[in-house]
This record gives C-alpha cells, structure tokens and sequence, in this order.
C-alpha cells in the first residue's frame, strides 16, 4: 500500500486533530454508542494522554466529524489508518465498513458509497487487550508469575517487557 500524498491525480485530506473518545468497559457501545466523549489528540496513545486510565487497554471508542473537500464528489474516496493497536472495528454515517486486526500495519477502506457532502460521522471501536492470539500475546491466565520473573506483579502481566500503548 502506497503512502498517501497529494499531487496532480489524488489529494490527501488528514483526519488527524481532536476527536471524541471514551472507554467502553460495560462494553455496551455497539448499542448506545456515545454523544459527549473527552477529546483526545489522534494520533496518540490513550494510556499517554489519560493518567487515570494509563492501564485501561480497551475497548475504548473515537469519533470525529468532517465535511466532504470540495472536488471529491464522484471521486473514488478511501480513508486510511496508519496504524490502530490492536483490533479496530470502522463505521461511517452508521454504514460499517470492516475490521483490522493488528496495530502495527496501515490499512485503508473504499467510502466511496458512505460519504456524503455534508457533514461525515467516522467511528472507530478499539480494542487493545491483550490475548494469546494477539501480538504481542499477553499473559490472560492471571498467573504470578511470566517469562521475566522481574516484572512479577507489573500490570499487564505478560511474556513481553514493554507496555502495550
């Protein structure tokens, strides 16, 4: 996938900037979704921004909205995540658009037939917890103790010895 620039046959818009976030522990969003998050810079790391949350590893959900550019009405239109860790669900004005999994690949979407001219509503659901089948795989037996015995009673418990942003 080639990295997206503007030139004479295709213009880039960024989405980057503050967007509305909230965690979703009750893991009820897909059902009510949110109206009033707290803003958070994207692209950034939750656990960075929040103090009070720096080991809450999802779900959690963002949201920003934006007006179609002008001159992109008829255009094949994609949008592209540079990265999303770990597992990220996309939906646009209510359609939704797919899943990525892995936080460590940029992946795109065709909008194409979602976007409108007016006013966009881009969702993003993302899940950072850690699992065995994910990478980096986490330790979610709940034993004491993991491959680095230093780190015995550091959060989260894992096979690894960096924390997960």
């Amino acid at each position: 996938m080639l990295y997206p620039q503007s030139n004479t046959f295709r213009q880039v818009n960024d989405l980057s900037g503050f967007w509305q976030f909230c965690f979703d522990a009750a893991e009820t969003g897909l059902e009510n979704g949110f109206d009033n998050g707290r803003f958070i810079a994207v692209p950034a790391s939750w656990n960075e921004i929040f103090e009070d949350d720096r080991d809450n590893l999802g779900p959690g959900w963002y949201q920003t909205r934006f007006q179609l550019p002008w001159g992109y009405a008829g255009k094949r239109i994609q949008i592209r995540f540079g990265s999303v860790n770990y597992l990220a669900d996309v939906w646009l004005n209510g359609r939704y658009l797919g899943q990525h999994e892995g936080g460590h690949l940029p992946f795109t979407f065709d909008v194409t037939e979602s976007v409108q001219a007016d006013e966009n509503l881009l969702v993003v659901r993302v899940d950072g917890q850690l699992a065995f089948d994910r990478v980096p795989s986490g330790n979610i037996t709940g034993a004491d103790t993991d491959f680095f015995p230093s780190h015995s009673g550091n959060y989260p418990q894992a096979q690894f010895d960096f924390f997960p942003f």
